[in-house]
């Protein structure tokens, strides 16, 4: 084994037997295997449906590699629009090989088909599964996206749950087994119940743990971002409200934290303007709810700041296909620390801003004082206006 390999990968299973989990899901895939290559096949597809990280994509390899099938695989990377899916993965699955041996499509994360620049590449999977000569395998992490609807009538639907902690701790101790580490089991244990149930976060975690943070508590920082990565991903995974609703109910994050969060990188899910708009403005009754709740500790109204996101925003997706994509951290807390001195002439005017519009006043450094900022330095004439109407010193926006 590579050392430079991370764990995930270096410990990805070899065969059907390493695989933890799931076994009539993966007895499924196996059954279907062997029709395939009797040439009977009941359906040329089949489509695993599951969490991240509780072996879906590792029992394609792994039956791949068991079986010496060459494997095509076109990952959530590609570019998979209709016109993308009609040339290239129709290439692969209908095309004989030279030695005529047969091959394995893998589609992997199809509930995050194009859906923008070039709509229709469900169906165009659909009709490449109706001409494939090669067995076509699907994974999708969520099984309520109406790119699936087509789809699944054209193949076998195999449901994959999250992992048993004592099937996690299996794995661990094997992979501990084969280094020069040594971890006792409660840690092992700590570390599974962190991930979640996503094998591939625990196998990480591990990694790190071992070389070098050998105290789990100094692993909380990376656990609630994960939390919140988590929970914006299964968020913009649905476009069921109530199920978006229990996702937010469930989150262990601050409701502050969640907005920044939601603010910062609702553009890489609502990529068309109008889409773009209807959340923002979700967001935005969100936060002046949020600072009524605050500044009055009126709770009754916690159910309306759920409403506004989850309804905002499930119903703000109608265009753009769900996608795994890297989440970025809120950038004006940091922008904030770095402005030092200024914080403290600025605290008066998150405070009075918050009481003359109601955001909260977290938020109000984004939505207002930014603006007022630029609106001041090409009209330095409005600085007197504003500071008349916040009733504050022109100084304290940092400004003789």
């Amino acid at each position: 084994m590579q050392e430079g390999t991370t764990w995930p990968e270096r410990f990805r299973p070899k065969s059907i037997a390493e695989v933890v989990g799931n076994r009539p899901a993966i007895k499924t895939i196996l059954q279907w295997m062997e029709s395939w290559k009797r040439g009977n096949p009941t359906k040329k597809a089949i489509l695993l449906v599951g969490p991240p990280g509780v072996g879906k994509t590792a029992s394609v390899m792994a039956i791949s590699h068991e079986f010496n099938i060459e494997i095509v695989e076109f990952n959530a990377s590609d570019k998979r629009s209709k016109a993308y899916i009609e040339n290239q993965v129709w290439m692969a699955a209908t095309q004989h090989t030279l030695d005529d041996r047969m091959r394995l499509i893998l589609l992997d994360e199809v509930d995050g088909l194009s859906g923008t620049s070039d709509r229709g590449g469900a169906g165009a999977i659909s009709k490449i599964i109706d001409q494939a000569v090669h067995p076509i395998l699907m994974t999708a992490n969520d099984p309520d996206s109406p790119r699936l609807k087509k789809i699944s009538k054209k193949a076998i639907v195999v449901k994959f749950n999250p992992l048993k902690q004592e099937d996690m701790l299996i794995v661990l101790e094997k992979i501990i087994q084969t280094t020069e580490y040594t971890v006792e089991k409660k840690d092992l244990e700590k570390i599974i119940q962190q991930s979640g149930g996503d094998l591939r976060a625990a196998i990480s975690d591990l990694q790190t743990f071992v070389e070098g943070e050998r105290d789990i508590q100094t692993n909380i920082q990376r656990d609630i971002l994960r939390n919140i990565e988590e929970t914006l991903q299964r968020l913009f995974m649905t476009t069921d409200s109530t199920i978006a609703r229990k996702v937010i109910s469930e989150a262990d994050i601050r409701y502050e934290d969640l907005l920044l969060w939601l603010e910062e990188n609702i553009h890489l899910h609502l990529r068309s303007s109008d889409e773009l708009v209807m959340g923002l403005e979700a967001l935005s009754l969100a936060d002046v709810t949020l600072g009524r709740i605050m500044s009055g500790q009126n709770w009754k109204l916690l159910s309306y700041f759920y409403d506004m996101i989850t309804n905002g925003i499930t119903a703000s997706r109608h265009k753009t296909p769900y996608r795994k994509v890297s989440y970025s951290r809120p950038s004006w807390p940091l922008l904030l620390w770095r402005g030092g001195r200024r914080s403290n002439k600025k605290a008066e005017l998150s405070h009075r801003l918050s009481g003359a519009t109601g955001v909260s006043s977290q938020r109000v450094w984004r939505t207002h004082i930014e603006t007022i900022e630029r609106i001041v330095s090409l009209n330095p004439v409005a600085l007197t206006e504003f500071a008349s109407w916040l009733k504050v010193k022109r100084s304290v926006f940092g400004r003789k």
